[in-house]
């Protein structure tokens, strides 16, 4: 796991445009993944174990391809400092140092590219304060 880095308003608000489309990818293979794995188990149900082995592989060996995928996704998120708080939201966050205390800088898909938000470390999405101009 990468070493923790603090980020500014600024400096997060500059991995935004990166990371969007990232998250907007995410979500699109989390729904693939949803829409395989209900294929497969529907599949599971009718045949059950008269399924041609190839066939069910080739299905599971689809769905573990698109978790590769969003694994690495994932992954480029967290390259740019931030973490996969919510893959349905495309929600982030950021750690920041507030008053001298560890916290979030969040923002979620959707949202202006700029952050406005900011949490304590186990306040979640719910705890969402605005950013004062002064932070």
């Amino acid at each position: 796991m990468p070493m923790k880095r603090y980020f500014t308003v600024q400096e997060a608000n500059r991995q935004l445009p990166l990371i969007e489309p990232l998250l907007i990818s995410l979500q699109q293979l989390k729904k693939e993944i949803a829409a395989k794995h209900i294929q497969l188990q529907a599949a599971k149900a009718a045949f059950g174990h008269k399924m041609d082995k190839d066939e069910f592989f080739v299905h599971e060996a689809e769905v573990e391809f698109l978790l590769m995928q969003a694994n690495h996704l994932v992954d480029q998120v967290q390259e740019h400092g931030a973490e996969v708080k919510s893959i349905d939201l495309g929600l982030i966050d950021f750690y920041t140092e507030i008053d001298g205390k560890e916290a979030y800088l969040c923002w979620k898909l959707g949202e202006p590219l700029s952050i406005r938000f900011w949490h304590g470390l186990h306040e979640g999405f719910p705890g969402r304060k605005p950013i004062c101009e002064h932070d």
